[in-house]
């Protein structure tokens, strides 16, 4: 009977050790940003709109976005073409090691 009660215990622990680090992860909010070029300003903001929905919806699992905010530098500040970053707080399990 003994040794049931400490399998059971020791199982238990096992399960719990292996839970907890999935459950913090769960939980865990990064800021992720997104930077774009195009021939317009328009065109640069549609672009990283699209590309931080899309790394939301495929690398990150029940990801929940917070305010995404974009900032654009014009012609020949940064680059050639203009240039927006979007960035937005998102919480939820990463599905890579690393974000892109």
């Amino acid at each position: 009977m003994s040794k049931i009660l400490i399998a059971t215990i020791a199982l238990a622990a096992i399960a719990t050790f292996n839970l907890v680090p999935e459950l913090a992860q769960a939980g865990s909010c990064s800021r992720v940003m997104i930077e774009a070029h195009g021939a317009t300003q328009g065109i640069a903001t549609r672009k990283t709109d699209r590309r931080l929905n899309r790394y939301v919806a495929r690398d990150v699992s029940g990801a929940r976005m917070g305010h995404a905010s974009t900032s654009c530098t014009g012609w020949g500040a940064k680059s050639l073409r203009p240039t927006c970053t979007r960035s937005a707080i998102v919480c939820g399990r990463i599905a890579h090691a690393e974000a892109r």
